[in-house]
């Protein structure tokens, strides 16, 4: 005589009335789990659970059971409109707990809040995030060690499987991608922490750029090689299609696109980029120049501002844009507010590139002798405690990420701020943006580091539009400032 069976689980009213219609039916034919397997094709286990009423069991476990018990039609009827009742509702208690995955920042805080994520999604069995997985492969055994706290997911796939198997959409993931960007590769070099042959700016650099870029130049030796972005190439099209634009009084795309000699194809992707940045409006598939354009007719710098402050707001940090003309560090613009402060400039920025992330991206896309004159009108003096005054040791910082690459001033001009720059990469220009935090706000460096790329493109096309652009501006002389935008 086999074991009795466990009572039925009454927490839901149509999953007990479900399960007890199975278990009659299998009361009735007098067969055992393991003669009902053997019958079905579907394992003892599976068809033990469909009868207990803690979860909602499969249609095709549900009428296989039925039928291998020779139940009628009206059974497996009244069945079939049990579980689809059932599975109308979540399959556990969802608590609605709030959680904000800008604030995780530990592996821990991440490890609870994928639990509290899985437990407000009503705690879906693992087989069904499976199945929900978006063609992701998500083993039940990862799943298993992501809920008990073990581990985290070991890939940003794995992350985005997961999170669709807790019913969080695409478009919802990119702040929980971002946790575990942060959580999973951390900047090992705490920006405070005793330094050492400069590791702090390097892993920070290491960090936040792609592989391809992280190799050195030796530019101690070699002019650096004057490659032009694909952004510059995309966004001199793109101020090619505004022009026309503007200078048609409405244009279809393949009108469009005839006119430019490119492709619909991506003649259509780059209308879709000018309409999010109000460049462009469509109506009716006509394209007409759009309200931000209307900038450019009161003063040429506005467009600038405008990008400026939009990527201001967006990442939370003051944003700067530079150059470098006859033998200077420039600041040209700067975008700050009460909740993003501006570095406090206690040293000119042109008497202190070696020090400042600014000066930095600007002096890593000079030649060896440039760099040279340059240190020999400013010379590299002591700032800080981090501050690499060796021109040697300064050159090999500056090559360590090409001059395509990342740079960063972790403590070096200021004990108050930390920074980050990277070029513009315009052909024949020395320029860069770059972003300050203050020191207590390090942790958001790396990862508001990595949004500046996303900025270079409106940047770039902002003052391929303005007349003048920025860098044709007049010189700022020996006793001017810059004008900043606060």
């Amino acid at each position: 005589m086999g074991r009795t069976e466990s009572p039925v689980d009454r927490t839901d009213p149509d999953r007990s009335a479900l399960a007890v219609l199975l278990r009659t039916a299998r009361g009735r034919a007098a067969l055992t789990y393991r003669a009902l397997a053997h019958r079905t094709g579907i394992s003892a286990a599976t068809l033990q659970r469909a009868a207990a009423g803690r979860r909602v069991p499969t249609l095709a476990t549900v009428t296989g059971f039925l039928t291998a018990c020779g139940a009628t039609q009206e059974d497996v009827a009244a069945a079939t409109a049990l579980r689809r009742r059932a599975c109308e509702k979540p399959s556990g208690v969802p608590t609605h707990e709030v959680i904000e995955p800008a604030r995780l920042c530990t592996q821990r805080e991440l490890n609870s809040a994928l639990v509290s994520l899985h437990r407000n999604a009503g705690s879906p069995p693992y087989r069904q995030m499976q199945r929900k997985s978006g063609g992701v492969w998500l083993a039940p055994s990862s799943i298993w060690g992501i809920l008990r706290r073990q581990k985290l997911p070991v890939s940003p796939g794995q992350m985005a499987a997961f999170l669709l198997g807790c019913d969080v959409a695409q478009v919802h993931q990119q702040p929980w991608l971002d946790a575990w960007s942060r959580v999973r590769r951390p900047c090992p070099v705490h920006p405070s922490a005793p330094y050492g042959s400069h590791a702090a700016s390097r892993t920070y650099a290491a960090a936040c750029l792609p592989r391809i870029t992280r190799r050195g130049t030796n530019m101690l030796h070699h002019r650096p090689v004057a490659a032009v972005p694909a952004s510059w190439e995309a966004v001199r099209r793109a101020g090619d299609l505004v022009a026309l634009v503007v200078g048609a009084s409405g244009i279809d795309t393949r009108s469009l696109a005839r006119r430019a000699g490119l492709p619909v194809e991506p003649t259509a992707r780059l209308l879709q980029w000018l309409r999010r940045q109000e460049l462009v409006a469509t109506r009716a598939g006509v394209h007409f120049p759009g309200p931000a354009l209307e900038l450019l007719d009161r003063s040429g710098d506005r467009l600038l501002h405008r990008a400026l402050a939009l990527f201001r707001d967006d990442v939370g940090a003051a944003v700067y844009l530079n150059d470098y003309t006859d033998g200077d560090v420039r600041v040209l613009h700067c975008a700050s507010s009460e909740s993003a402060p501006p570095a406090q400039e206690w040293v000119d920025f042109r008497d202190a590139a070696h020090a400042s992330a600014i000066g930095k991206s600007l002096l890593a896309q000079l030649d060896n002798a440039s760099r040279m004159d340059h240190l020999a009108r400013h010379p590299a003096t002591s700032l800080t405690a981090r501050t690499i005054t060796d021109p040697f040791a300064l050159f090999a910082d500056l090559d360590q990420g090409g001059p395509h690459g990342a740079r960063f001033s972790l403590l070096e001009y200021s004990l108050e701020v930390v920074c980050a720059a990277v070029p513009l990469g315009v052909p024949g220009q020395v320029s860069s943006l770059a972003l300050s935090l203050p020191a207590r706000q390090h942790p958001r460096l790396l990862t508001a580091a990595r949004r500046l790329p996303e900025l270079v493109p409106n940047l770039l096309l902002a003052a391929l539009l303005s007349s003048p652009p920025p860098a044709a501006t007049s010189p700022v002389g020996p006793g001017s400032r810059p004008a900043r935008d606060r």
